[in-house]
């Protein structure tokens, strides 16, 4: 995302490339990890990749996950 607030996309093979624009507006669940995962806010992916970028700065990790799944669900592969 861009100054303005548009979405971009990044084309590079060392990271994954920003969801294109008609995806901005899909919800998503914000999460963080601590022996378990917790969910902290449900919001827009437009604002879940601002608040990922800022919690980056901050030296926070959080993870965005389509809002109908459930990491809790899965074995230990995302520790």
């Amino acid at each position: 995302m861009d100054s303005t607030g548009k979405v971009q996309t990044v084309d590079s093979s060392w990271s994954l490339p920003l969801p294109l624009k008609e995806y901005a507006m899909s919800r998503v669940t914000v999460y963080f990890y601590s022996d378990r995962w917790v969910p902290i806010k449900y919001c827009y992916l437009e604002k879940a990749i601002l608040l990922y970028q800022k919690a980056n700065l901050e030296g926070k990790e959080i993870l965005l996950f389509p809002d109908n799944l459930d990491p809790n669900q899965f074995t230990n592969s995302f520790n």
